[in-house]
């Protein structure tokens, strides 16, 4: 429960942020946030920049991968995000969706890595509407008031 707790908070707090997200040009952003991506995600491409309060989100692809980013102003990535196949979830989750949601559609799979550790964050179909889910590496699902987009 207590688990719980703190990823709904942790998660809001980035959805709040990007709610007053302000698009920026690159020679916008602090040196030390564009010198730890180009570190960190060295075939990074056609980055896109936001303000997110006082932090930087980095919208890019490292080959045909989409990323996104969320920095601090000394590039401390606080929170990373990427598209995965349905086919490389892990398994503990493709079992969770086959026992709890068994038929519906999968849409928009990422991995989602903050504070070391990851998640995985999807929707499915369920009668028409699209429903948010979030999953630990274990295939727990976990229960937030939030997911970052």
């Amino acid at each position: 429960m207590m688990k719980t707790i703190l990823f709904a908070f942790l998660f809001s707090g980035s959805v709040i942020l990007g709610a007053h997200a302000q698009d920026i040009k690159e020679k916008e952003v602090p040196q030390a946030v564009t010198s730890a991506l180009a570190q960190k995600y060295a075939g990074a491409t056609n980055a896109e920049w936001e303000k997110e309060g006082d932090n930087y989100e980095a919208e890019f692809r490292v080959e045909r991968t989409e990323h996104t980013v969320l920095l601090n102003p000394s590039g401390e990535v606080l929170v990373a995000k990427s598209d995965v196949p349905l086919n490389d979830l892990p398994q503990p989750i493709k079992s969770a969706l086959d026992q709890k949601y068994k038929g519906m559609p999968v849409d928009d799979t990422e991995q989602l890595e903050k504070e070391g550790k990851t998640f995985y964050q999807l929707e499915v179909e369920e009668n028409g509407t699209d429903r948010r889910l979030v999953f630990s590496a274990d295939g727990q699902e976990v229960t937030v008031p939030a997911y970052w987009d």
